[in-house]
């Protein structure tokens, strides 16, 4: 897996970086997105395109809509 760098520079108030092209094309990122910083346990972050709490509730969705499959196939007759 290859390395991806980048400089942290100051930005106002903030520290900003910007996001190598490389992995802006894997993640799908593109500009004005918002990303996702959910910190990893271990004094990292990971990093995002989608949204974490809405990825489980599609999950939870997919899980319902398999179980009751048969019975929506029903009701939509």
């Amino acid at each position: 897996m290859p390395m991806l760098t980048s400089k942290a520079r100051a930005q106002g108030g903030s520290v900003s970086t910007t996001i190598p092209t490389e992995a802006t094309r894997r993640m799908g990122v593109n500009p004005g997105d918002e990303l996702f910083w959910v910190e990893d346990g271990a004094g990292g972050y990971h990093v995002s395109a989608s949204n974490p709490d809405r990825a489980g509730m599609l999950r939870a969705h997919a899980e319902i809509m398999d179980e009751y499959r048969d019975v929506f196939a029903a009701l939509a007759k």
